[in-house]
């Protein structure tokens, strides 16, 4: 597996991921409807605050209140994940999405994992004819609490009232996703049709979250809990994904790119971030979990500067991790095959040569579609 993992490339699908973060869930919803828009695969990676990313409360304090939205989308409720991801329908096989988040990733897959649910349980109410009995028992839970029920405005955070944006959709945005918001599935159909589409659509979803507590550690420092406890959480996670046949999302983004905005040369990049990514092979086998049921989870995130060695950084990684996997774990050929994400490299762009900054970037790129990245 040195040159690729695969002999073909996916036709119909670019190896590009649209990053995307800002405001609140419909500002940046919007932005990636307007960056993927016409493209036959929505492959999208979801840049989180950093209110988000430390897993706070966005109230009013203000030492957060003037965080909220900056640099990153606001995602501290499931309805903001649903009406983040509204539009794209997430059991699609030609839509991907990646969550660069860490410590609180798993209460962020969970938002996904139920926004993508609650899609499908949407298109089960309309395929049916269910829109007006499942209208009806919305209207009286909330009824119930004497609350309005919550709606997707394009006016948040815009400085207008939500009344005035309530319903407006962006270009490409279908609605889905909507119609349960304040409200998840089970609330509103049969129990046994629930579970159904719940189990078909975990094993449908397809996506990544990066959830490498060893490199934030090292790195990039967005811990909010130890990570003796954060293992364990991941170790949770990867046993719900075992347990419930998810395939097809990663549970982990074994990550080397904020080892090397931290400083790393490219050989240490690689060797710290294949030393992090043995490490959680052996603390899940430890826990008794086959290395042919979690291998296939795992994916890895690599930046490209200029230096020469990344032109073989993949090749190098693939063969590494290729053989460790075989004879040593006894792992499968699927288990052998390293999937990775690269980045351009923020480190190596320049305020005092920023005309060259394209230039650099472009390099970048090219370096990583030659040396067959998977994205």
């Amino acid at each position: 597996y040195a040159s690729g993992i695969y002999p073909f490339k996916r036709e119909g699908e670019d190896p590009t991921r649209m990053f995307a973060g800002e405001g609140g869930p419909e500002r940046t919803n919007k932005r990636f409807h307007y960056v993927s828009l016409g493209m036959p695969a929505k492959r999208l990676s979801t840049a989180f605050d950093s209110v988000t990313l430390y897993g706070q409360d966005p109230d009013y304090r203000p030492d957060i209140y003037g965080k909220i939205g900056n640099s990153g989308v606001s995602v501290p409720t499931l309805d903001d994940a649903k009406k983040l991801y509204s539009g794209f329908n997430l059991a699609d096989p030609k839509t991907s999405v990646s969550m660069t988040i860490n410590g609180p990733a798993p209460t962020l897959t969970a938002f996904f994992m139920n926004a993508a649910i609650d899609q499908q349980c949407e298109l089960y109410i309309k395929a049916n004819g269910l829109e007006e009995e499942v209208q009806a028992k919305i209207d009286a839970i909330y009824k119930e609490k004497g609350l309005p029920r919550p709606v997707y405005s394009a006016s948040v955070g815009q400085g207008r009232a939500w009344e005035e944006g309530a319903g407006q959709l962006p270009e490409g945005n279908d609605g889905l996703g909507l119609m349960l918001l304040g409200v998840t599935g089970d609330q509103v159909l049969p129990r046994e049709v629930y579970e159904k589409i719940k189990a078909d659509t975990l094993k449908q979803v397809r996506g990544t979250v990066q959830a490498d507590i060893l490199k934030e550690d090292q790195a990039q420092n967005t811990c909010i809990f130890s990570t003796e406890f954060s293992l364990r959480v991941m170790g949770d996670v990867q046993q719900y994904f075992i347990d419930h046949g998810v395939r097809n999302f990663y549970s982990v983004s074994i990550s080397g790119y904020h080892i090397a905005e931290a400083g790393a040369n490219p050989i240490s990049q690689l060797a710290f971030t294949l030393s992090n990514g043995f490490t959680f092979v052996e603390y899940y086998l430890s826990r008794g979990m086959d290395i042919n049921d979690f291998a296939p989870n795992l994916s890895f995130f690599f930046s490209n500067g200029v230096d020469p060695e990344y032109s073989v950084i993949g090749r190098v990684a693939r063969r590494i991790w290729a053989k460790a996997m075989k004879y040593k774990y006894g792992g499968n050929e699927r288990s052998q095959m390293l999937k990775y994400h690269i980045q351009t490299s923020g480190r190596s762009l320049h305020a005092q040569e920023i005309d060259f900054n394209d230039i650099r970037t472009t390099l970048q790129a090219l370096y990583a579609i030659y040396d067959n990245c998977n994205s």
